[in-house]
């Protein structure tokens, strides 16, 4: 991981990875900004803000600064599962308030995970987390759905032309996706999105006057909405954001096993959760959710076999050049509605069954069965039917709805039904190995890994 590849190398493998690090960092502020009604200036610079965080805070993880940074070949994007709360939030509290609590929240989590960061594991086990993804997957599958419809709210919602923007890229991402191979097939929603988007631009769909009027270099705005602490959004996505750990520790896990047939040190653990915290803090000053892993560009790890993080700090440096580059956020933020919503049909579904393969991934037991049951009850139930709860106070709807009411019971059973430590045993009744276990030179484990580390 640490081999430095020629440059002849580094550049278009870094091309690559910048690609699908641009594609997984898009979705949550083009979906906020859809599901909020920014104007396309406001969307320019939000999405400009994003794939800036996205560079910086893949450049501290894989290059490391102090403790921070976990020098693996992980990047950084913004979090979609803090899109459902941000529409949940900013409408009662305005976007000021929304970013407020990401700032609050991300501290929150550095000390948390500074002073519990080998217990993580214990109180957020994986089944917690598979159930938090599969509502996440459920949640922003409805959303993309009505994308494809053309935008809730918008005049021609349900034009079959609409319809049919979405499903000549949707038609492309599983052509690419069941087809392609190597980088073909991990770029398939990329491809998918691209060809869509020259579809509506030949159909006379596509506005370019954003495009037009913005400049070559700007700096990204920081609280360009400006910044207020409601006490009841701060709490929701404090506990959001230490649930979503255990998705980071998922990814450090599969990249140490992918490159050097390992489980991560440590180090390395608490170096990537503190990036978390660190680089979730920085994306609340530049507008924008918590950063979290970027789970795909693992899997390109394993299409390449190019191992070093040298080349995924690459991809950050590109992130950042298109992050000063007003014409690329505006291009991305004249993406039709339609488009955008048929190129993330399937990588929301694919989310929403990697919660269930988290889930079954330890055979779960009656208790675990009974836990992650009730609370897909009630995160699914009461995101269904929201009026349910008009009566009570806002934290009370922000705690019960979608994905926060999935990880809040599930987290609250987890500790309070008797059998959490047997529930937390594998098969052989020996305590389960938790992630980063490993002291740095135990010497457990050899290098297996092909290609450059």
């Amino acid at each position: 991981m640490d081999e430095r590849p020629p440059v002849r190398e580094l550049v278009p493998f870094g091309v690559q990875h910048a690609l699908l690090v641009a594609f997984q960092a898009l979705p949550a502020p083009l979906l906020v900004s859809a599901g909020l009604g920014f104007s396309p200036a406001e969307t320019t610079v939000l999405v400009a803000c994003a794939l800036f965080v996205a560079g910086v805070s893949t450049l501290v993880q894989t290059l490391g600064i102090g403790p921070v940074g976990g020098k693996l070949p992980i990047a950084m994007v913004c979090s979609i599962v803090f899109v459902s709360p941000a529409l949940l939030i900013a409408p009662q509290v305005g976007y000021a308030g929304y970013v407020g609590a990401c700032l609050v929240g991300s501290l929150v989590c550095g000390v948390v995970f500074f002073a519990f960061s080998d217990r993580l594991k214990v109180v957020v086990p994986s089944f917690v987390s598979g159930a938090v993804v599969f509502v996440l997957g459920t949640t922003l599958l409805g959303v993309a759905l009505g994308y494809c419809a053309g935008g809730a709210d918008s005049p021609g919602f349900g034009d079959p032309a609409n319809y049919l923007l979405a499903g000549i890229t949707l038609a492309t991402v599983l052509a690419f996706n069941v087809l392609g191979k190597g980088f073909l097939h991990g770029a398939a929603p990329l491809i998918g999105l691209a060809v869509g988007f020259a579809t509506a631009a030949a159909l006379g769909r596509v506005d370019f006057g954003p495009v037009e009027a913005a400049a070559w270099f700007a700096f990204p705005e920081p609280l360009r909405w400006g910044i207020a602490f409601p006490i009841d959004a701060c709490i929701t996505i404090a506990f959001l954001a230490i649930c979503g750990v255990a998705e980071l520790l998922g990814d450090t896990s599969a990249t140490t096993m992918l490159t050097e047939e390992r489980m991560p040190t440590k180090r390395e653990t608490r170096g990537v959760i503190f990036t978390q915290a660190v680089t979730s803090g920085f994306s609340a000053l530049f507008n924008n959710g918590p950063t979290i892993s970027a789970s795909a560009d693992v899997g390109l790890l394993g299409i390449t076999r190019v191992f070093s993080r040298h080349v995924v700090a690459v991809a950050g440096a590109i992130m950042i050049v298109a992050g000063l580059c007003p014409k690329v956020s505006a291009l991305c933020s004249v993406i039709p509605t339609p488009v955008f919503g048929g190129a993330v049909i399937l990588t929301f579904g694919v989310v929403m069954v990697s919660g269930m393969r988290i889930i079954m991934q330890d055979r779960p037991d009656a208790r675990t069965t009974t836990i992650v049951a009730v609370s897909l009850a009630v995160g699914l139930g009461f995101n269904a039917q929201p009026e349910a709860l008009a009566s009570f106070p806002l934290w009370v709807s922000m705690f019960l709805s979608g994905v926060p009411g999935t990880a809040f019971t599930a987290v609250i059973l987890n500790l309070v039904l008797p059998g959490r430590k047997r529930a937390s045993a594998d098969s052989t009744g020996k305590a389960a190995p938790e992630v980063g276990a490993r002291e740095d030179g135990d010497g457990m484990g050899s290098p297996g890994g092909r290609g450059l580390r």
